[in-house]
């Protein structure tokens, strides 16, 4: 299979080189699947797409998008998703974080349970083994745990990381199913994920958590905000009455 794994960047320029390498390493332990790498910037002042250009001669398995302007995170992930399967041929994508907050020793462990059979695959914060970094402040240990378990009840999901930004889907069988567009996604910013992960529950994928530490971010600035937070739960809501109209 072909797998693809995209990450969106604004800023990231002092992390990223380095992110690439670690991957790349990673990458050498899968068998049986070709993994590539694509980068979609949001035109980052600080010269981020230059370093991935530069990496990108030393991979030929690296892949760029420059955005004319920084779009949200939502967007800048359906845009690297289209661009994976209809340039790439990809047959699954991750989304990843670039900025070490994901480990990327992980990404093995996601792909092998696409072999097990799974349809999508999350690293999950909160079951056994997981966790989140000592270092956030409690009021924001609370609103991740606390917003998670909200939308797994309001949605009658089965998962217990709902926010998760470390995923992987398979896409036969889902990507006309998936709201990969502008005029389809409930939300440009950090709620996306909301979104794709109902899809996915209610068309019938195969769905796995795997535990995973999410890492204090080692670059750039963090792209959260209390506007994301409200956004999330306008999009759960929004969800929620269409659950309730199925």
């Amino acid at each position: 299979m072909k797998i693809v794994v995209i990450i969106p960047t604004y800023n990231e320029c002092q992390v990223i080189a380095d992110l690439i390498d670690a991957l790349e390493v990673e990458f050498r332990a899968i068998a049986n699947h070709e993994l590539a790498i694509l980068i979609v910037d949001g035109n980052s002042p600080d010269g981020t797409a230059v370093a991935v250009e530069a990496k990108a001669k030393q991979h030929q398995n690296i892949y760029l998008i420059i955005e004319k302007s920084k779009r949200g995170l939502g967007m800048a992930y359906i845009d690297g998703m289209n661009y994976a399967i209809r340039q790439m041929k990809a047959d699954a994508f991750i989304e990843f974080d670039g900025d070490f907050q994901h480990d990327p020793k992980d990404i093995k462990r996601l792909v092998a349970e696409l072999d097990n059979g799974y349809d999508y695959v999350i690293g999950s914060r909160y079951i056994a083994g997981g966790s989140i970094p000592q270092e956030w402040a409690w009021h924001r240990k609370f609103l991740s745990r606390f917003g998670s378990l909200f939308i797994k009840w309001l949605l009658g999901l089965p998962t217990n990381d709902n926010t998760s930004g470390f995923k992987l889907t398979r896409i036969a069988g889902f990507y006309d199913k998936l709201p990969l567009s502008i005029d389809k996604i409930l939300s440009r910013r950090y709620a996306y994920k909301i979104h794709l992960l109902y899809v996915m529950y209610r068309n019938g994928a195969k769905i796995k958590e795997v535990p995973i530490k999410f890492l204090e971010r080692q670059g750039g600035t963090s792209k959260s905000s209390p506007k994301d937070i409200f956004e999330s739960l306008l999009v759960a809501f929004v969800l929620y009455k269409r659950r309730l109209l199925d």
